[in-house]
């Protein structure tokens, strides 16, 4: 999706201090800060979106010190972000195996899960990461399960759980999306455009929120409200698709 509507990763975001190379001693804690190093490196990488640069630090992390989940974590990320989802599974399996409340890792394998249309397993290490009282971030978990209910047709199921995303993080705007979407799934015109509304409320960039605004304007015959909707798309994205059908609708409008 051009937006904010498709599964979620929990991403690495870290500042890195480089210092210089630990040498290669033999001990155990030296091994550890050395591949402390690798991995930093590997998720600067990462998030720059240098991904044979990340595979090499974070494989690197991974040798030097296997025991450490975060790091099969982030290589797994790296791996899914090349497209590799085999491995990619592979390595954030062994995160779990590592540490079974590493809700972080258990999101990340449920979102390569997504891309592998493997439903049922997407719920499953959701509710998986959601055990862990302590995950800072439930509303990933409660999006990635909702998506999958979307997916399989359970739109009841989806609703609750992107409700809960949104109570989780009342200023994540894709759940008010995906909440719009499938209450459009159900034939509740009233409550989806509270949900869309809450979308470009909290992120008034939503390009796909205010479009499908605009179409259930339309719907209902609120002109002033619908030709609002489709100016919005226009002026936040000129140049993308959505833009370009915003502009027919609002010829057709006028």
């Amino acid at each position: 999706m051009g937006s904010r509507t498709g599964f979620i990763v929990k991403g690495i975001l870290l500042s890195v201090m480089l210092t210089g190379l630990v040498s290669c001693g033999a001990s155990n804690a030296q091994r550890k800060d050395e591949s402390g190093i690798h991995f930093r490196l590997g998720v600067v990488h990462l998030n720059e979106r240098n991904l044979a640069e990340a595979l090499k630090e974070l494989t690197t992390a991974v040798e030097m010190y296997p025991e450490e989940p975060s790091y099969h974590n982030a290589l797994g990320l790296a791996y899914f972000a090349k497209g590799m989802n085999s491995d990619a599974i592979r390595e954030m399996k062994k995160a779990i195996s590592i540490d079974p409340k590493f809700s972080e890792a258990h999101v990340n394998l449920s979102a390569v899960y997504m891309v592998e249309r493997r439903w049922d397993d997407v719920v499953s290490e959701s509710k998986e990461a959601l055990k862990n009282i302590f995950y800072r971030t439930p509303e990933f978990a409660h999006f990635n399960m909702g998506w999958a209910y979307f997916n399989r047709g359970d739109y009841a199921l989806a609703l609750q759980s992107y409700k809960k995303a949104a109570e989780d993080n009342p200023n994540y705007a894709p759940a008010y999306y995906q909440l719009g979407l499938t209450h459009e799934k159900l034939s509740n015109v009233r409550e989806a455009i509270e949900a869309y509304e809450m979308a470009v409320k909290t992120s008034p960039g939503f390009t796909d929120a205010h479009f499908s605004l605009g179409l259930l304007r339309v719907k209902q015959k609120d002109k002033a409200g619908a030709l609002k909707a489709f100016e919005k798309v226009v002026e936040i994205a000129p140049g993308s698709e959505k833009a370009q059908s915003a502009k027919e609708y609002i010829k057709l409008i006028k």
